[in-house]
């Protein structure tokens, strides 16, 4: 299957190598499901322009983890040969990221990187939370990547939001509250669409606030127009275990994604975070209104925890 931006990205287990670890690493993929992944291929190891992308990846590797996303390098290279480069070269002493050895070209041949001579394009792709590769790049050796504008491209797929030209952080965007709410219920348009975003209550809050505490009568509805909010339960032994992390477009309450856990799950804003807050009743009618096969809210909430699980 060729690759494509909106579809699932490749699954791989692999081996890296990562600082300060006495043998390899060895992940699947889909194992940080629930976060961004930008994983970058590079051609080979020991050679001219590679090192100056690797080290510029570790110079803005905090920014990538405030966005909640993890940062993954690959080259066809060895874990041996990784670990002799990465710990030889001073410039690469700041790279606290895992290396992956695609020794066996089977990552680099799923991201159509691979080149006959067995090193790679310059290839860079994010993958979203649920496994949906959402931007892919490509290009020969000779340039090296803007690694600043990888990291504004993910800022912006992480608003969830219609992103202008030139877009950055703290810019509009073309996102109103009507298409927010629109993306919960597709088919509800015109007046009703207008009515329902008069009526919804705008909500703000700071991160590390509680939205929804664990106990709380869950009688309203909220739909994300900014931020994320991660949604956990506590396990038998009392710590916190993190279900979920929703952002912008999706909407969480009694059902929805809490219905597995109803009152007994606590939703906290990860950044700050708008919401437009409905009644259970609004909500209800709106998500049965905006239904094309007239079904009721039941099922319409089973068909969607259904494809949430399966993401």
């Amino acid at each position: 299957m060729p690759l494509r931006v909106g579809q699932p990205a490749p699954d791989h287990s692999v081996q890296a190598y990562v600082r300060g670890e006495r043998a390899p690493a060895e992940f699947a993929l889909s194992s940080h499901r629930g976060r961004w992944l930008v994983l970058f291929f590079y051609p080979r190891d020991f050679t001219f322009i590679c090192p100056t992308e690797l080290a510029s990846f570790a110079e803005r590797h905090d920014d990538f983890l405030g966005e909640r996303a993890v940062v993954l390098a690959a080259s066809t290279d060895s874990y041996f040969s990784h670990k002799a480069w990465f710990e030889s070269d001073p410039r690469l002493a700041g790279i606290r990221y895992p290396v992956i050895a695609d020794s066996a070209h089977e990552l680099s041949r799923s991201f159509d990187v691979l080149l006959e001579d067995g090193a790679t394009h310059r290839g860079t792709f994010i993958i979203d939370p649920s496994g949906v590769l959402v931007h892919m790049s490509v290009n020969e050796h000779d340039v090296g990547r803007n690694v600043d504008e990888v990291l504004r491209t993910l800022r912006a797929f992480r608003t969830g939001a219609l992103c202008p030209a030139n877009w950055g952080p703290g810019k509009a965007t073309l996102t109103s509250e009507d298409d927010w709410l629109e993306k919960v219920f597709p088919s509800l348009t015109g007046p009703a669409l207008d009515s329902l975003a008069e009526r919804a209550e705008k909500v703000s809050v700071v991160a590390g606030d509680t939205i929804v505490a664990e106990g709380d009568p869950a009688d309203r509805f909220y739909v994300i127009a900014k931020g994320e909010v991660a949604v956990t339960r506590r396990g038998p032994e009392g710590q916190e275990i993190e279900l979920a992390t929703l952002g912008p477009g999706q909407f969480f309450g009694e059902v929805g994604l809490l219905a597995e856990t109803r009152r007994t799950a606590t939703v906290r804003a990860v950044a700050d975070v708008e919401l437009l807050a409905l009644s259970w009743q609004e909500f209800q009618a709106a998500l049965e209104q905006s239904d094309r096969a007239k079904r009721d809210f039941s099922e319409i909430v089973h068909e969607r925890l259904a494809g949430a699980s399966a993401s």
